[in-house]
């Protein structure tokens, strides 16, 4: 699996979990639609801290319990 891909997922599971849109985490995360739509469809190819920190400000959590995934915790995650 991909760094992107596991991104994905994860935003994916919080999406769910909070039962909220796309649309919304990217208001709350000041990021433009487009943006998260391309992380979320595994079109951007690494995505940037500065990207991860603004969702987790949306989500209103830190990074590290984003990525406290078993998702990024696997020995063969791969780097896009």
């Amino acid at each position: 699996m991909t760094i992107t891909t596991a991104v994905s997922k994860r935003i994916d599971e919080y999406l769910h979990k909070r039962s909220i849109t796309l649309y919304k985490l990217a208001k709350d995360s000041f990021l433009p639609v487009a943006t998260l739509q391309n992380l979320y469809r595994g079109m951007t190819k690494s995505p940037t801290l500065t990207v991860i920190c603004k969702i987790c400000a949306g989500l209103n959590i830190t990074v590290a319990e984003f990525m406290d995934s078993p998702l990024f915790q696997s020995t063969d995650l791969e780097l896009d």
